[in-house]
C-alpha cells in the first residue's frame, strides 16, 4: 500500500482535511438546500395528492348530478306528458260539454220551430173551417134557393161547421 501512496502522491493529512470539507459542506448542503427542498417536495406531495382526491370526489360527484340531472329530465318529462294528457282530456271533456250543449240548443231550436208549425197549423185550419164554413152557407143558400127559410139555412150551416171542427185536418 506504501507503493500505491507513492505512486499515487496520496497524503493523509490532506485526505483526511478533504473529508472533514467534505462532511462540512454536506451538513451545508443538508441544512440549507436538501432538508427545506426535501420539505418543499413533501408538501407538493400532499397538495397532489390532495388534489387527486378531491378530483375523484369531483368526478363521483359530477357522475352522481348527471345521474340526478337524468332522472329529473325524466321526471320533468312524465309530468309534462302528464299535463298534456290532463289538457287533452279536458280538452274533450270541454267539446263534449259543448256538443252536448249544441245538442241541446238544436233540440231546443228543433221543438220551438215545431211548437211554431203546429200553432200555425192550427190558425190555418181554423181559417179554412171559417172559409169552409161560409162556403158552405153560399153553397147551401144557392141550391136551396128561397125554398129554405133563413132559421133552417142557418141550423144547416151551424151543423156542417160543427161536423167540419169535428173532423180534424192530417198533414
Amino acid at each position: 500500500m506504501d507503493d500505491l501512496i507513492k505512486t499515487f502522491h496520496i497524503d493523509w493529512r490532506l485526505l483526511l482535511a478533504q473529508g472533514i470539507n467534505f462532511l462540512i459542506v454536506l451538513s451545508v448542503l443538508w441544512y440549507f438546500a436538501l432538508r427545506p427542498l426535501m420539505k418543499i417536495m413533501a408538501e407538493r406531495e400532499t397538495k397532489i395528492s390532495n388534489g387527486v382526491k378531491d378530483a375523484e370526489l369531483m368526478e363521483g360527484k359530477i357522475k352522481q348530478i348527471d345521474k340526478d340531472r337524468e332522472i329529473e329530465i325524466k321526471k320533468g318529462r312524465k309530468e309534462a306528458q302528464e299535463i298534456v294528457a290532463n289538457a287533452e282530456k279536458q280538452s274533450e271533456k270541454i267539446r263534449e260539454e259543448k256538443l252536448g250543449k249544441t245538442q241541446k240548443e238544436a233540440d231546443r231550436v228543433v221543438e220551438i220551430a215545431k211548437q211554431q208549425i203546429r200553432t200555425e197549423r192550427e190558425f190555418m185550419v181554423r181559417d179554412v173551417k171559417a172559409e169552409l164554413g161560409g162556403l158552405v152557407s153560399l153553397a147551401l143558400g144557392k141550391i136551396a134557393g128561397s125554398s129554405i127559410d133563413e132559421k133552417a139555412q142557418k141550423k144547416m150551416v151551424e151543423e156542417a161547421i160543427e161536423e167540419l171542427r169535428k173532423t180534424s185536418i192530417k198533414s
